[in-house]
């Protein structure tokens, strides 16, 4: 899909809080606000980033597949905030202008996990987003996300519903075999998985991770042959030493996500 135009929101995002303020085009596609949520007995705060979409129009999971906006957050003007976590609710396959892409239509709640720096003090979170929001064509938006948090907050009954929809483990849909290969390519590294799985959908895509937080330069082919699906991804030539253990391998269909940590079953 080709970018043809970008917009940037620049009004404060609070709960609850559409984009009626901006271009009227743009309000008729996507409208959005932050949930605050509650202190969890951790001491961590749950809040969540809410979107509402047009018919037609999607968002991006943490990888897109084949064609789209990777997501990238910016937590740095915040103060009192040690670390950031995302928990992605489970995406689907969609298809458009002939390409399979990772994400969300209709409607996204994002739950976002907070860490204070000192526990028991505010958080004044400062950050921002930039999504892509595509039909036809695709546009990046930069969403700010901003909130004071204060006391122990009340649970959100939303994003409780989104924190259940994480994606399922690939053993629960009949995972019974797993092997990863790493080969040198003349572009990085090139990290593969096959599959035993039975077939979750029409469409599939397999993204394969070499950890956490890593994600690869490119995602490869998916092939399904009988009852075995293969994905392979391309690294940069400076990914070093990979863990078996730590291989993260997506599987995503029009159905839903499934996910397997490591190259066998016993991991």
């Amino acid at each position: 899909m080709r970018i043809t135009r970008a917009f940037c929101l620049a009004a404060l995002l609070a709960a609850p809080l559409s984009l009626h303020a901006q271009p009227k085009h743009l309000s008729e596609i996507i409208e959005a606000q932050m949930r605050p949520g509650w202190q969890s007995d951790s001491g961590t705060h749950i809040i969540a980033l809410h979107l509402k979409l047009s018919p037609d129009w999607i968002t991006y999971w943490r990888h897109p597949g084949e064609s789209g906006i990777a997501p990238r957050f910016d937590w740095s003007g915040s103060r009192n905030l040690a670390r950031a976590r995302v928990h992605w609710p489970e995406p689907k396959l969609h298809i458009s202008a002939g390409f399979l892409s990772i994400g969300y239509a209709d409607e996204l709640v994002l739950p976002i996990e907070l860490t204070p720096e000192r526990s028991g003090q505010p958080i004044e979170l400062d950050g921002s987003v930039l999504i892509g929001v595509c039909a036809d064509i695709c546009i990046p938006v930069d969403l700010p996300l901003r909130l004071a948090l204060s006391g122990p907050g009340k649970r959100d009954a939303t994003i409780l519903e989104a924190l259940d929809r994480r994606p399922r483990e690939a053993r629960s849909a009949g995972l019974r075999g797993v092997d990863c290969d790493i080969a040198p390519d003349k572009r990085g590294l090139r990290l593969s998985a096959v599959l035993d799985l039975p077939q979750q959908g029409s469409r599939e895509f397999v993204l394969v991770e070499p950890g956490a937080g890593a994600l690869p330069s490119r995602a490869l082919s998916t092939e399904r042959n009988g009852a075995s699906i293969s994905g392979e991804s391309l690294l940069q030539s400076g990914a070093g030493g990979i863990d078996r253990s730590a291989v993260r391998v997506s599987i995503v269909s029009e159905n839903g996500m499934l996910e397997h940590r490591g190259c066998s079953i016993g991991n």
